[in-house]
């Protein structure tokens, strides 16, 4: 009885983790802050807030993972294309597209 409930504690705690949504403010500070600035409005990088957080999903989606612009261009180094690299907490693995739609969610919240 008493493994049954450790192993029943165990599933319901890594589902819960699992269903946990990424933290786009953790991530942006983490991984694009250094370059686009803390609030988004640019620094080596450029402008994000009102400008690329406005694209549509699968282009902000396309240009981070790809670094294809909302016209199709290429984007400027030293911009990763994150689908060939991790983010800082990925440990490795090229990030999710919740992820990156969590990003953009977090820059919709900036002024």
């Amino acid at each position: 009885m008493k493994r049954t409930f450790i192993a029943v504690t165990m599933l319901w705690l890594c589902a819960s983790v699992v269903a946990a949504p990424p933290d786009g403010k953790a991530l942006y500070r983490e991984n694009c802050a250094s370059c686009h600035g803390q609030n988004g409005k640019g620094d080596t990088g450029p402008k994000l807030v009102g400008d690329a957080s406005e694209w549509k999903t699968k282009l902000f989606e396309r240009a981070v993972l790809n670094g294809i612009d909302d016209q199709g261009k290429p984007l400027k180094s030293p911009m990763p294309h994150w689908s060939r690299a991790s983010f800082k907490s990925d440990n490795g693995v090229a990030p999710s597209k919740a992820e990156v739609d969590a990003i953009q969610q977090y820059l919709h919240t900036l002024k």
